[in-house]
């Protein structure tokens, strides 16, 4: 039976007694555009749930999958071992086993993956591999950043692209090369005529 994540932060943040507001309080202020933004939440669900609230971690097992999903992007492994935050909002974990992430036409396998919330990051090692259509990278180690939707891959990077795609770009002039080819007859030209040597001089007939 899967198991929100929802149900699981409910009962990990304790109630507060609400406190009434001062006689006297001052307007809130207005804050500024881009400062204090709320991080992106994300969803999970999985099959069994154990959550320490001393610690605040939580142990996540999927059957067979664990799914952490935050927007449009979809991340799944075996295992998944978090820390939430004090409204108990799962802020940082780490996914263990067949991990796979998963955002429009780019996916992303590893063997383990670290999840940061608030640096909208997810950094893949153990075997990272990053197709794209049939464009494959691999390396040793690719962080993701959610955000800026860019990756970034260390360290023995190898990559294959489709011959199509190779001679695509070996096709495109340089920027400012003037175009190769034979030039085109111009309309109208006439063709040169044929001269005809002249005779030698001389008496005889």
């Amino acid at each position: 039976m899967m198991a929100p994540l929802l149900l699981l932060l409910m009962l990990a943040a304790p109630p507060t007694p609400a406190t009434p507001p001062p006689a006297h309080a001052a307007p809130p202020s207005k804050a500024q555009p881009g400062a204090g933004a709320k991080p992106v939440p994300a969803h999970v669900t999985a099959d069994v749930i154990r959550y320490n609230w001393s610690t605040r971690k939580v142990t996540m097992v999927g059957k067979p999958f664990v799914t952490l999903t935050r927007e449009d992007m979809v991340l799944t492994c075996r295992r998944l071992l978090g820390d939430n935050d004090a409204a108990g909002q799962l802020a940082r974990a780490t996914c263990e086993g067949d991990v796979k992430l998963v955002r429009g036409a780019r996916i992303v396998t590893c063997e383990h993956a670290q999840y940061d919330r608030d640096a909208a990051r997810i950094v893949c090692e153990g075997n990272p591999v990053l197709r794209d259509g049939e464009t494959e990278a691999r390396g040793k180690r690719l962080t993701y950043l959610l955000a800026a939707d860019e990756v970034l891959l260390e360290e023995a990077v190898q990559a294959t692209v489709p011959s199509e795609q190779i001679e695509q770009v070996s096709r495109k002039p340089a920027p400012g090369a003037p175009a190769k080819g034979p030039a085109a007859p111009v309309k109208g030209a006439a063709a040169p005529k044929a001269t005809t040597p002249p005779r030698p001089s001389g008496g005889g007939k």
